[in-house]
């Protein structure tokens, strides 16, 4: 949640509904670092000094699939950035629906390294642009698995509210965007040890969900 939504209360209710994204994000990163050799699929800080340190250490081979990763994200984020722009206030409900898909389009493609990309499983190609695209599934949130942009905000929340110059609780979707992201890479890991790449069912089924969701409030007018 790497920008505040503003608001007010309708503001605090687009945060709280980024928090489950957040735990699918996890879920998912849990997933691709112990599927794709070591590699974020969600957290692009953390792929981005991967990269640098890469370069730094001239490892061409491992800059290259760093440098894919972060490629791919930049296309799911641009993708369902068009995507959702397109669908109106079915933005929501549409973007999930195109992140559960690429999540199932994950378990069915190669997970074996280096049969098409060098460093990569094909399977990359569903996983890493789905992730991209999730973090453009609410309007007003911009960044939903930017978790440290999370953490200084909650921060920053609770010096204000105990100063009495901002909200008593904006800072809970905050610290809960954190917890989300924790305990989904916990879920993702115990996933991936007792399921291997089948794993990734389970955010994709929790995407359908909160496609389902999001199309129901947008029904609804909300």
């Amino acid at each position: 949640m790497a920008e505040q939504a503003r608001g007010g209360a309708g503001g605090s209710r687009v945060q709280w509904a980024a928090v489950p994204l957040v735990a699918l994000a996890g879920c998912v990163d849990g997933i691709g670092w112990l599927s794709l050799n070591q590699l974020f699929v969600s957290f692009m800080s953390g792929t981005s000094t991967l990269l640098g340190l890469a370069l730094a250490e001239g490892e061409g081979a491992r800059a290259a699939d760093l440098a894919l990763v972060v490629g791919l994200f930049a296309a799911g984020a641009t993708f369902g950035a068009a995507a959702g722009l397109l669908a109106g206030r079915w933005q929501s409900a549409t973007v999930c629906v195109l992140v559960a898909a690429l999540l199932l389009a994950a378990v069915l493609l190669p997970w074996a390294m280096g049969e098409v990309l060098p460093g990569l499983p094909l399977a990359a190609l569903g996983m890493v642009p789905a992730m991209g695209m999730l973090n453009t599934a609410l309007p007003g949130v911009g960044g939903i698995t930017f978790v440290t942009g999370a953490l200084a905000r909650g921060c920053q929340g609770v010096v204000t509210a105990l100063a009495g110059r901002g909200p008593r609780w904006a800072w809970a979707p905050q610290f809960a965007a954190w917890v989300a992201m924790v305990a989904g890479a916990v879920g993702g890991g115990l996933l991936e040890a007792r399921f291997g790449q089948d794993a990734l069912a389970v955010p994709a089924a929790g995407a359908l969900l909160a496609a389902l969701a999001a199309g129901i409030v947008a029904w609804r007018g909300g």
